[in-house]
């Protein structure tokens, strides 16, 4: 992908327009330039995907045709385009790039400067806008989360187990995510960080710590770009103490 700062699109053909069949006394058309369509606008950036914009260019006389492309800002950015392509015929210019994340949000201009063949310039400038939206994201769940056992001597282990899924058309496991576990002390309002497994296959997940206090654990997982962030159900745990 190609950076450019304001997104200069350029383009020239060899020669020039024909005139038009008529009298010998017919006169010569006029240089003309006319932005036709930005198209989609506004542009709709959704999460780090590309959006492709196509810029049509109305002319008559024209040998070379350039179109920019820049943010109405006070602030210099930087466009991240493909390398622009054109399609030339008759009295159309097609130009297409592409916006992405990293474009200026807000009102964009497009200016078109059209050239005849002995260099006489004209300009016609229309405005477009982008927009950047968030991707929608997958609905998640961690499943049959369980502290086990349920009563335990203080000081030994606690083990969870849980899966984390993904519903695409049907539930499925998810790997290679970090699920959060915390515990919360029984009478207490707080909920305190334990440990972070990675889930494995078919989205299973396994970790330890030992216990101190009675109270409940649960199993957050926080999201990412393409998943939504879920949490378990609460499971209890009664810690005792040995006694002689």
């Amino acid at each position: 992908m190609k950076r450019i700062a304001i997104g200069l699109l350029s383009a020239a053909v060899s020669g020039s327009l024909l005139l038009s069949a008529g009298t010998a006394s017919a006169e010569r058309v006029a240089l003309s330039v006319r932005i036709d369509n930005v198209s989609p606008n506004p542009v709709v950036v959704k999460g780090d995907d590309d959006t492709r914009v196509t810029i049509e260019v109305r002319t008559t006389e024209a040998t070379r045709v350039e179109l920019r492309l820049r943010p109405v800002s006070d602030q210099a950015r930087t466009q991240a385009a493909e390398d622009p392509r054109l399609l030339h015929k008759g009295d159309l210019w097609r130009f297409t790039t592409s916006f992405d994340e990293n474009d200026f949000e807000g009102r964009w201009v497009a200016i078109a400067d059209a050239y005849d063949k002995d260099g006489k310039k004209v300009t016609d400038e229309v405005n477009f806008s982008v927009v950047h939206e968030e991707a929608e994201k997958a609905d998640t769940r961690v499943y049959r989360f369980s502290a086990n056992p349920e009563n335990v001597r203080k000081g030994r282990w606690v083990y969870f187990t849980g899966r984390l899924q993904v519903d695409d058309d049907r539930w499925k496991g998810v790997r290679g995510e970090e699920v959060e576990i915390y515990f919360r002390k029984r009478g207490s309002n707080t909920w305190k960080f334990v440990t972070s497994p990675d889930t494995g296959w078919q989205g299973t997940f396994r970790a330890k710590a030992r216990a101190y206090s009675s109270g409940e654990y649960r199993a957050i997982f926080d999201g990412t770009d393409e998943l939504s962030e879920s949490r378990s159900r609460t499971d209890k745990v009664r810690v005792y103490t040995r006694r002689w």
